[in-house]
């Protein structure tokens, strides 16, 4: 029995080693620029041992995409939406997602820029689900936002969910533009600033939408 628990606590030890020699790798040179044998010689085992732990490449690469993705939604549970108007909340939202990107920026390029479909469809399902769970928590924190929004008949005639997408999307988008695009227009303070400018804008075409449809309602009665 201790001869058991012995070898899966060495078989646990190396599984993370190589998902923080991973880690570093994929923050160091991307996901293109790192290869099972830099993985295996950095964390101290041989190749061979790498595919005892993972099924490839891709699936360690998920692993790192899980963490980033995991302390993401960590960080937007932590709004106080219970004690935050809702236009509050979403202002709030749009910093945390600023924030992480500054303070978790490869983490931020690995998830937005890097995790292509071929690459999520290599890896094992049992990843897969998890990077899926994740990622569809984080959207439903927007989701609550449209829900609320709809109950408290600030907007209506939207998709929850089709709403939070384009809010992140819209994020998302000139996040990455400041983080290494080609533009030079721009400086990466400016470029936040007109993140939080489209946000505004969509939240303002979304009420505006509301009105519009409260007006002909009135007008057809």
């Amino acid at each position: 029995m201790t001869n058991q628990k012995t070898r899966l606590k060495k078989t646990v030890n190396r599984s993370q080693q190589f998902l923080n020699s991973a880690r570093d790798l994929f923050f160091k040179k991307g996901y293109q620029g790192t290869t099972i044998e830099q993985i295996a010689k950095k964390a101290g085992y041989s190749k061979r041992a790498v595919y005892m732990d993972y099924k490839n490449k891709d699936e360690l690469f998920m692993y790192i995409v899980a963490e980033g993705v995991s302390l993401l939604l960590n960080q937007v549970k932590e709004i106080n939406h219970d004690q935050l108007s809702v236009e509050k909340v979403i202002e709030q939202f749009f910093d945390i997602y600023i924030q992480f990107s500054r303070d978790h920026r490869e983490y931020f390029r690995i998830i937005f820029n890097e995790a292509k479909p071929e690459i999520i469809q290599n890896a094992s399902i049992r990843i897969q689900q998890k990077v899926s769970e994740l990622e569809r928590a984080c959207l439903n924190e927007v989701v609550k936002v449209a829900e609320r929004a709809i109950h408290e008949k600030i907007v209506s005639n939207i998709d929850p969910w089709e709403t939070a997408g384009i809010f992140i999307g819209s994020i998302t988008g000139i996040i990455l533009l400041s983080m290494g695009g080609s533009q030079t227009v721009f400086t990466q303070d400016r470029l936040n600033d007109l993140g939080k400018r489209a946000i505004q804008l969509l939240w303002l075409g979304i009420q505006t939408q509301h009105e519009n449809g409260k007006q002909r309602l009135l007008i057809k009665e």
